[in-house]
């Protein structure tokens, strides 16, 4: 079977996040989105090369900037012709990994902790091959670790990849934890995360960030994590070994509390305008990543 699909262990290590980075260069060319151009002096941006692109040559309006009238076409056909211009923008993305307890576990391929850790891989692979500054915030050892542009790519692979070790389960909050990141605006934000719950804190945080940036919530769930036979499971990691029971009633009882917060969670993405993308664990990180750029949400 093919080890990126189903790795010989869900723990990672650094080279196999390092290996990663040619999956994200060959992944192809990201779907066009013409972005309106702003009023003069609204934001401040920063550009690359000359800063404005043109996007198109069309009859003029009375809104339009008498200084982009374009006056070889407005001679030749007679009717006044203006050009239009979409800002040339540097790309920016912040990458957010947060993970349960629960993400530690998978019933067929991998775990969903080692997918979306794939996923962060390949997502800040991809914006380095583009030459975009890329962010990564996550949190390991029940302490958070901020980088507002990766520059170390051996620390960002061994940090990413201790998020994969089993050890981390009883470390990781049960709800959704991020600290204050307001001091990030403009950027492409992308949540990677299986929680589906979260604190009125941590809520004013979420909604903070989309106010100033655009943000996507990308998670990953088990589709056969409900439908586990009856019987006794035992997780363990270094220390521990743990017992678990399931009989009907209580699998019954987990799938209705998931399903109810899961729709909490997703009227919540909706209400602070957060996109929301839900994929299988048992999907390729390459199939996943190539969803994502298919939807604009990697450039």
């Amino acid at each position: 079977m093919d080890t990126l699909l189903s790795p010989n262990t869900p723990e990672l290590n650094q080279d196999d996040i390092i290996e990663l980075a040619a999956i994200a260069k060959a992944l192809g060319k990201a779907r066009s989105i013409r972005r309106a151009r702003m009023m003069s002096g609204s934001i401040v941006s920063k550009k690359r090369g000359h800063g404005l692109e043109l996007h198109e040559i069309r009859p003029y309006d009375v809104s339009d900037e008498a200084r982009h009238m374009d006056w070889r076409v407005t001679a030749r056909t007679g009717i006044a012709h203006t050009r239009v211009y979409t800002e040339d923008v540097e790309h920016r993305t912040l990458v957010l990994l947060s993970l349960s307890p629960d993400a530690y576990f998978g019933t067929q391929t991998t775990f969903i902790s080692t997918r979306l850790a794939q996923l962060a891989a390949i997502i800040a692979w991809r914006s380095y091959a583009q030459r975009e500054n890329v962010g990564f915030v996550s949190q390991t050892d029940n302490e958070f670790s901020i980088t507002p542009n990766i520059r170390d790519w051996r620390f960002f692979s061994e940090q990413l990849a201790q998020t994969t070790l089993i050890k981390q389960r009883t470390l990781q909050p049960t709800s959704y934890e991020m600290p204050n990141l307001s001091r990030f605006k403009g950027y492409s934000v992308i949540v990677l995360s299986d929680h589906i719950a979260m604190d009125e804190i941590n809520k004013a945080h979420l909604q903070q960030l989309a106010q100033h940036n655009r943000v996507h919530w990308v998670s990953v769930e088990d589709a056969s994590a409900f439908s586990l036979p009856n019987g006794h499971y035992q997780f363990a990691n270094q220390e521990t070994k743990n017992t678990l029971h399931i009989s009907n009633a209580q699998r019954s009882a987990a799938k209705q509390h998931f399903a109810q917060l899961a729709q909490q969670h997703d009227s919540l993405m909706t209400q602070l305008g957060v996109g929301y993308y839900v994929f299988d664990v048992n999907h390729s990180p390459i199939a996943v990543a190539s969803e994502l750029l298919a939807y604009g949400i990697l450039h």
